[in-house]
């Protein structure tokens, strides 16, 4: 007979009988009441067969019912209604949504899952499917630093190649020079690559003169001879500044050279377009027929 509401009616019917039949027999159905505690004592239900309604285990604390449903987890377990992989005694839907482990959603706690043969290579008794992978490999990236440190240069824990690859969400920039290491480390093993030391190879900064030092570090961007604080234009090579102020640029050339800024026809140490007489001849340009003939001026 099952331990359901129909047994519970039974039970009840066949008490209310034998005391009827009882009153009958005896004449008083107040007497016959008195021989109630004679009749045998039914538990309800007792799925545990403890000598102890259900009801009465989960009440008193004796048995758990961590999903509610009125029948003590021992039970659920015994009959397969609830799974217990990790045989604790509490089914693992409800460790799982006391926050047990399930990474993978299959309503299987994690620990089982690994101890039924799922991959963990780090023993962190997570599978390895749940782990993380930036590079998509299948290979937790713990486990692929494990094998090869190398692969992890800055010790941070994250694969270097997710960190500087624009298909794996990385930033590029990270490995200016494209060549696979992170700048980070690159700087780390040989500081001089980075003469200002903001963090950028200098490989990958502006080098305007070509002469192997960055702007940041040459004194002398644009290699004319003059240094940048007292260069016009530090960035270009012809134009820097006048000393002699003979309207010429001192670095027309290429390079500083006041005596090589341009035309000088007379050889006066002045470029034409700064001499007032260029081929000195004693006679000012403006009024000379000739400015650049010394042999010729006016009549």
């Amino acid at each position: 007979m099952g331990n359901g509401p129909s047994r519970i009616l039974g039970i009840a019917g066949i008490q209310a009988i034998v005391i009827l039949s009882l009153a009958l027999c005896i004449g008083s159905t107040a007497n016959a009441t008195m021989l109630i505690p004679l009749l045998p004592n039914f538990p309800l239900l007792d799925c545990n067969s403890n000598g102890v309604e259900d009801s009465t285990d989960i009440a008193n604390g004796t048995s758990a019912d961590c999903n509610l449903n009125g029948i003590p987890d021992e039970c659920d377990i015994a009959d397969g209604t609830a799974k217990d992989c990790d045989n604790d005694g509490v089914p693992d839907t409800c460790q799982i949504l006391a926050g047990g482990s399930d990474c993978n959603d299959n309503d299987l706690l994690d620990s089982c899952e690994v101890a039924l043969g799922a991959d963990d290579c780090n023993g962190n008794g997570v599978p390895d499917e749940c782990d993380l992978d930036c590079d998509g490999n299948g290979s937790p990236d713990e486990c692929d630093i494990t094998a090869d440190p190398t692969a992890d240069c800055d010790v941070d824990g994250g694969l270097d190649v997710c960190q500087y690859s624009d298909e794996l969400g990385g930033d590029p920039t990270l490995d200016c020079d494209g060549n696979e290491q992170l700048d980070s480390c690159q700087i780390v093993t040989d500081p001089t690559l980075d003469c200002d030391t903001d963090g950028t190879l200098d490989s990958c900064e502006t080098d305007t003169d070509g002469d192997g030092t960055i702007n940041d570090c040459d004194p002398d961007d644009d290699n004319d001879g003059v240094a940048d604080g007292d260069d016009s234009a530090p960035l270009d090579n012809t134009v820097c500044r006048d000393v002699d102020n003979d309207s010429c640029d001192d670095c027309s050339s290429g390079t500083d050279n006041p005596a090589n800024d341009g035309t000088d026809t007379d050889g006066d140490g002045k470029c034409d377009a700064g001499d007032f007489d260029d081929d000195n001849d004693g006679v000012f340009d403006v009024v000379d027929s000739h400015p650049l003939d010394n042999t010729q001026c006016s009549d």
